[in-house]
């Protein structure tokens, strides 16, 4: 049953519109029984109305064979509404237009002022995924964008496949978009829309204002939910809105991970540099313990070691705190001297490690034995090969 039907006189007659699109009255063709023939079959039709009131056109006889035979009134309601949108969008509508090479046949053809083409498709009847793929890469390669609508109860698996929007039937008054159209804050995520109509949706879709996008999960009303596990529809300024926080969040991820790893490399490094402290000094817990006692006796109670550290000869540094702040009053047992012994004296354990400081010395250095076997802490100066 379709919408449009040739006549001799006046061209394409479209039951759509209330002059016909061609400033001639329904009445003045259904009652003539005007001369009308089938644009894709060639077939003789005949203008009538619907149980519903719709009006359409019939083939005279019954022809199988032509691709405009055997509408259902369902997918006839879904057509009229899907080109009432595409008018009160302010586009031009052509219903059932075919291309002049035969490739494709659109229920609906909206073509904007500037000449874009979006076809508008009416699929109630079963297809497959890979015929509705096939069938709109073939509206691709003419340069015309589509959209599939279907308004059975539950959408189909191949809507996933391709531009779709899955609609509520006209039994409950004017049509909404059940499918899903999100809007995106960074605070929320991806939140569904609900109760779109038709026409806004058709609207936005042919303006440029909704395109398709991909995302694991949005959220709807109450608690959440899975939504999609494709593509859905949303406002380009939402897509990269998400665009733009996903690659905020990943480049945090990343710096998080950066900031990890380097803080498990200074932890193994400082590891390492213990190890190699103990090997090196031969020293015990026991041993330290009593030596740490002995300085913080000595300089006083708020002073701390730190781990062995390269910039003051594999020593450990002493730190005080002091004014809110900390800084180094001494090294314990360094491997070697640098230029912060000028400033900075020197702590060993006992007198022998006193000596190897004065073999290591380049100038006058102050070095403070503390040690635990006397338990005394005493102050000496050492310079190259000597100690006073």
């Amino acid at each position: 049953m379709p919408f449009t039907a040739q006549h001799p006189e006046h061209g394409r007659l479209d039951a759509t519109q209330p002059d016909l699109g061609c400033g001639v009255g329904w009445e003045d063709i259904h009652r003539a029984r005007a001369p009308l023939s089938c644009a894709a079959c060639e077939g003789r039709m005949v203008a009538r109305k619907s149980v519903l009131g719709l009006r359409h056109f019939a083939h005279r006889r019954r022809t199988p064979d032509c691709p405009m035979a055997g509408e259902s009134v369902g997918h006839l309601l879904l057509k009229s509404d899907l080109a009432a949108a595409g008018r009160a969008a302010g586009w031009e509508v052509l219903l059932e237009a075919a291309a002049p090479h035969g490739a494709w046949r659109a229920d609906v053809l909206a073509v904007s002022p500037d000449g874009l083409r979006y076809a508008l498709e009416a699929q109630l009847s079963p297809i497959t995924e890979d015929a509705v793929r096939e069938r709109t890469e073939r509206y691709a390669a003419d340069g015309v964008e589509v959209c599939w609508f279907d308004d059975r109860q539950r959408p189909r698996p191949w809507m996933a496949a391709v531009p779709s929007l899955h609609v509520t039937s006209p039994d409950g008054g004017p049509r909404t978009v059940r499918g899903v159209i999100a809007r995106y804050s960074a605070g929320s995520g991806w939140q569904a829309v609900e109760a779109v109509a038709l026409d806004d949706a058709v609207a936005w879709v042919l303006d440029g204002r909704l395109a398709q996008h991909e995302e694991r999960i949005v959220y709807g009303p109450g608690e959440p939910w899975e939504a999609c596990r494709g593509r859905f529809w949303t406002a380009p300024h939402y897509a990269a809105a998400a665009q733009e926080e996903s690659a905020r969040r990943h480049a945090e991820r990343e710096a998080e991970d950066v900031r990890r790893r380097k803080a498990q490399a200074a932890k193994e490094e400082k590891a390492a540099a213990y190890e190699r402290f103990w090997t090196r000094t031969g020293i015990g817990s026991a041993w330290w313990r009593s030596f740490e006692a002995i300085v913080r006796g000595a300089l006083g109670r708020d002073t701390f070691f730190g781990a062995p550290s390269a910039a003051y000869g594999d020593g450990r540094p002493l730190y005080v705190k002091r004014d809110g702040g900390v800084r180094v009053v001494a090294v314990a047992l360094p491997a070697r001297l640098g230029e912060w012994v000028e400033t900075t004296p020197v702590l060993v354990d006992d007198v022998p490690a006193l000596h190897r400081v004065a073999d290591l010395a380049f100038g006058d250095v102050e070095v403070f034995v503390a040690s635990p076997v006397s338990e005394s802490f005493e102050c000496w100066w050492v310079r190259p090969g000597g100690v006073y």
